[in-house]
């Protein structure tokens, strides 16, 4: 089972094969826009699926002077160490999915002063391996200044965001982002190759991530 989950987490935030786009936006002197941004910060998740749940985690590592995150994941349970991923944020945009250090090319998910319908979408090529999504990738707004409960607190300042892509139809993952705490909740339809005798198959099943705990 730890397998299993350490491979569906990984499909979905990992990072992906990006397209080339364009940020516009310009820094400013103002307070930051995304401040759970910051080198030390953690979240603890419980990822649950079907087949039960498993503990994992994401860390703040590092900070380039060009706005990329290190940032760790770390399954709680597992022997071997945690896997890099580096987000991007600004103070107009926040990515969970770039191609940093091999390029600066990033897919942003939320923007500053963004509206219920907005949306941002990526065309990416399509992948030999069936776990990579592709063709277009679309992030939505779908609420805003939402309130959700997560871990005890409730968070009124929580953005709706919506992620879906053309090569797998049956895959969304409903991202549940407080502009004070970060990713506070996900929740949507994973999917998983499964090899096979006549070339193997997408498995699509229910996937939550369920913030237990932060440090911040």
């Amino acid at each position: 089972m730890m397998k299993s989950m350490q491979k569906i987490a990984a499909m979905l935030l990992c990072v992906l094969t990006l397209c080339s786009c364009k940020d516009d936006g310009t820094p400013t002197l103002d307070s930051p826009t995304f401040p759970f941004m910051k080198v030390g910060n953690q979240w603890n998740y419980w990822l649950v699926t079907e087949e039960g749940q498993t503990e994992v985690s994401y860390k703040i590592a590092d900070k380039t002077k060009e706005s990329y995150f290190k940032v760790l994941l770390q399954f709680v349970e597992a022997e071997f160490p945690p896997v890099e991923h580096f987000w991007y944020a600004d103070q107009t945009s926040f990515a969970m999915a770039t191609d940093w250090p091999d390029s600066p090319l990033k897919l942003p998910m939320l923007k500053k002063g963004c509206k219920v319908g907005d949306r941002w979408s990526f065309d990416v090529p399509a992948s030999p391996d069936p776990d990579d999504l592709s063709g277009t990738l679309t992030y939505e707004i779908m609420a805003v200044n939402t309130s959700v409960d997560a871990a005890g607190t409730t968070y009124s300042d929580v953005y709706k965001i919506r992620h879906t892509a053309t090569s797998h139809a049956e895959f969304y993952a409903d991202y549940y982002i407080s502009l004070s705490a970060g990713m506070i909740k996900m929740e949507g339809i994973g999917y998983v190759w499964i090899d096979g005798d006549e070339g193997g198959e997408l498995i699509y099943f229910p996937l939550e991530w369920r913030l237990k705990s932060k440090n911040f």
